[in-house]
């Protein structure tokens, strides 16, 4: 009966899709082909246009005006260990516009100002799942297919005080969408739910250069609410959620060894215990989340070619979610990365790979044997840079 139990809890997990929010919480989506390929360790370094998404003050570190576009590819698999049957979980590609920009400098009497705005992705929700269950008894497969992500549309503004000193400030104005299907053995579609989302979120940030070989930085993202409006298309059921993000924060530091090679340091702090969920104004109050503070190292070294420069990028970092396992553990996974990049005169091509892995408890046979669940996830992030001038 077990096994039975655990079949239909598999298709009542996929076919009964409640909001997005209520699902699972998210991460934030990192933003560069730079910063991935250093393990995210960017926000004592931040000295190109996506400083924006990590640390605005580190746009003082520009002196020329720059555009930039940034796209980010995905793929997985995530595997259940089920000893009296078997569930193949295939998970889709998917590709985001991951960050583009524009940055221009100029100054006020004697302080350098920078200006910039960028277009990026702040939460990607897009995930295609296909389960296949094959036992003695049956063989089916469903679907379950989400696309969409809360993107931000974000002016930012950064004063250099002194040599020492920056600071800077974005606003982001969110918005976005997400449709989720739910598509049986013989292609018929079961269910669908979409939401758009709103709200608005401002960043804060310092950089302190101590001297030419030590940054060091902190951004500060502001408390902010998130609005999904969402709807059941079948039913035409409507219903307003909003999410109380809480104040997160990182600190970091870069050291530059040498001319040719910089080390880097992050800690993110991200308290989504300390989250509030409401449904159509009334809060929620089983809405339960674990914090997801993080570490981040990198490094980058710039390898001479003759007259050419060839950045050589490595990095790891941590990645516990807010969500927790069967065993009420939190789940949390392992990144390494690495990246490269060209420069040609003004145009400078940056790309990296991140390799995410782990496992959890996903559930419990009748045996009482738990069932581990091995997630991996592939991302490739390639992004261009433009110089306008010297």
């Amino acid at each position: 009966m077990k096994t039975v139990f655990t079949i239909c809890l598999l298709f009542i997990v996929v076919l009964f899709t409640q909001t997005l929010f209520a699902q699972e919480p998210f991460t934030l989506n990192g933003n560069g082909a730079r910063a991935a390929g250093m393990g995210y360790a960017f926000t004592g370094v931040a000295d190109d246009a996506t400083a924006i998404s990590w640390n605005a003050a580190g746009l003082t570190q520009l002196y020329s005006m720059e555009a930039s576009v940034i796209g980010k590819f995905g793929f997985g698999s995530l595997t259940p260990d089920y000893s009296d049957f078997e569930v193949d979980v295939e998970r889709g590609s998917s590709f985001q516009l991951n960050f583009a920009s524009l940055v221009i400098p100029f100054e006020v009497g004697k302080m350098h100002v920078v200006g910039g705005v960028a277009y990026r992705t702040v939460f990607d929700f897009n995930n295609d799942v296909k389960y296949t269950i094959k036992s003695d008894l049956f063989d089916t497969s469903f679907e379950n297919n989400q696309s969409g992500a809360a993107t931000a549309i974000s002016p930012a503004l950064a004063v250099q005080i002194n040599e020492m000193l920056s600071v800077g400030a974005v606003v982001n104005i969110l918005m976005g969408s997400w449709e989720s299907e739910n598509i049986d053995s013989d292609g018929t579609t079961t269910s669908s739910n979409s939401s758009d989302f709103s709200g608005t979120s401002i960043d804060i940030g310092v950089l302190v250069k101590p001297n030419s070989q030590l940054s060091l930085g902190a951004n500060l993202n502001l408390p902010y609410t998130l609005t999904e409006d969402a709807k059941n298309d079948e039913s035409g059921m409507t219903a307003m959620y909003d999410l109380n993000v809480p104040l997160f924060f990182a600190i970091g530091a870069m050291y530059r060894a040498s001319d040719n090679l910089s080390l880097a340091f992050d800690y993110r702090s991200r308290p989504w215990s300390n989250a509030e969920y409401f449904m159509d104004e009334v809060q929620i109050e089983n809405y339960e989340l674990e914090n997801s503070n993080s570490i981040h190292v990198g490094m980058e070294y710039l390898a001479e070619a003759g007259s050419s420069v060839l950045p050589l990028r490595l990095g790891f970092y941590t990645l516990p979610t807010p969500s927790t396992d069967e065993n009420d553990d939190q789940i949390k996974y392992t990144a390494l990365t690495a990246g490269a990049g060209i420069v040609m005169s003004n145009l400078i091509i940056d790309g990296s790979f991140e390799y995410i892995f782990g496992s959890y408890v996903g559930d419990t046979e009748s045996n009482g044997a738990e069932v581990d669940y091995a997630y991996t996830d592939f991302r490739i992030t390639i992004g261009g840079t433009i110089h306008f001038g010297k």
